[in-house]
């Protein structure tokens, strides 16, 4: 009979045996295994049948405590269509409402139907659409009149965001740290400003931001990642991911990931450093797990 259950160290193997060939290039659970099984703030669940691990998925309570982040769902390709995946969703549901989170969330490649279709049958709802790129060429020096944004920024930049962003509503007013979607609240963008993670165009008429993790993620320190991109100025945006490209070229970085809204605007100014084949859409859901 199946159950779902917490990880033991001794299921590492057998799980990463069929986590393999889940995308064009293979996976990443080997890389975060490790990271999920220690996480203090989350919990590592297999799905186990007669003795055979046949399923695995990972939530996270974010910071702050209100919500959670659901990941990694996999299922042993003998077992899928057997309801698996949503037995792990339940599973995650309940370790988060368990935990005072009071919403939970997850992204889907616009590709994987089924796996939108699990989560609408589960009461989640798309609230973002979220492009990402890889680039793994380095560019000339770029001119730019952004800078990096000071603790004094702080209230004009969440002016901004609030009053006059359209992006970040449309961006479900999140952003990104290490594949996990994040609420961009104002204490979030202090402690981000704080890291010297927050650039911006303008100074008091604040009218572009973009979020830089400069410190990679999982065991990749070799990855700059921008994590939040936003304005409505061409000449804003050109500024903002010129200063992303010139700190791409000056660290020993060999990749950058950059995640943001997929908005036409902001991706026509990326177009000029990207590859269309190196782009993936995933769509950001959402659910209200109070009830």
């Amino acid at each position: 009979m199946m159950k779902i259950r917490p990880a033991k160290s001794s299921d590492k193997n057998e799980i990463l045996g069929f986590c393999t060939n889940t995308f064009s290039w293979g996976d990443y659970i080997n890389q975060v295994w490790d990271y999920w099984f220690f996480d203090n703030n989350g919990r590592l669940f297999v799905a186990e049948d007669k003795g055979k691990r046949i399923g695995v998925s990972h939530v996270a309570i974010c910071p702050g405590g209100r919500s959670a982040w659901l990941e990694g769902v996999r299922v042993h390709p003998e077992y899928r269509r057997s309801k698996i995946a949503t037995a792990l969703l339940r599973a995650m549901l309940a370790f988060a409402r368990n935990n005072g989170a009071r919403q939970a969330s997850a992204i889907v490649s616009n590709t994987n139907i089924p796996s939108q279709k699990m989560m609408e049958k589960n009461g989640f709802t798309e609230v973002s659409r979220w492009v990402y790129y890889s680039i793994d060429r380095k560019f000339e020096e770029q001119q730019t009149d952004a800078r990096l944004a000071y603790v004094a920024d702080l209230d004009d930049i969440w002016n901004y965001l609030v009053e006059r962003s359209r992006i970040y509503r449309l961006s479900a007013e999140t952003y990104v740290n290490a594949w996990h979607w994040y609420p961009l609240d104002k204490s979030a963008l202090q402690k981000l400003i704080q890291e010297k993670s927050v650039v911006v165009t303008g100074f008091r008429d604040i009218d572009g931001v973009i979020i830089i993790n400069s410190k990679g993620c999982w065991k990749r320190a070799d990855v700059l990642q921008v994590v939040y991109v936003d304005s409505e100025s061409k000449k804003a945006l050109q500024d903002l991911v010129a200063f992303a490209i010139n700190a791409y070229g000056r660290g020993e970085y060999t990749n950058m990931h950059l995640l943001c809204y997929n908005s036409k605007s902001i991706t026509n100014v990326l177009k000029i450093f990207t590859k269309e084949e190196n782009s993936e859409l995933f769509l950001l859901y959402r659910k209200n797990i109070t009830t």
